[in-house]
């Protein structure tokens, strides 16, 4: 990952601004996937949001090049396959990908 524009708690400011929320690394992730699909889809809403949630992981391994859309199933969802392997990452290094990923994304999209 490149020099970040915002650290972290930044982002997390950013975010408590925007939507009057605390916001955590899966609040985020669900607002990434709800971005990628424009609105919130129907079904039961537990399973929707944790559909969100891994949505928004898979669409920053996207933007890292591990994997990659290759289309939509009937409901509208993202269909993806894998680009590249991803690393045997420790706890700890799957966090700080999802953070950098997390605050590259925001800041790209926000304009921060």
């Amino acid at each position: 990952m490149q020099k970040l524009p915002i650290s972290w708690e930044s982002l997390c400011e950013e975010v408590k601004k925007r939507y009057s929320i605390n916001p955590s690394e899966e609040v985020l992730l669900f607002l990434v996937g709800l971005h990628k699909m424009g609105f919130f889809p129907q079904g039961d809403e537990k399973t929707v949001k944790l559909n969100l949630i891994q949505l928004g992981g898979l669409v920053l391994l996207e933007r890292a090049g591990y994997m990659r859309e290759i289309g939509t199933d009937p409901e509208g969802w993202p269909l993806w396959e894998r680009a590249q392997s991803l690393p045997s990452w420790t706890p700890g290094e799957q966090q700080r990908f999802i953070r950098e990923a997390l605050i590259q994304y925001f800041t790209e999209i926000w304009e921060l």
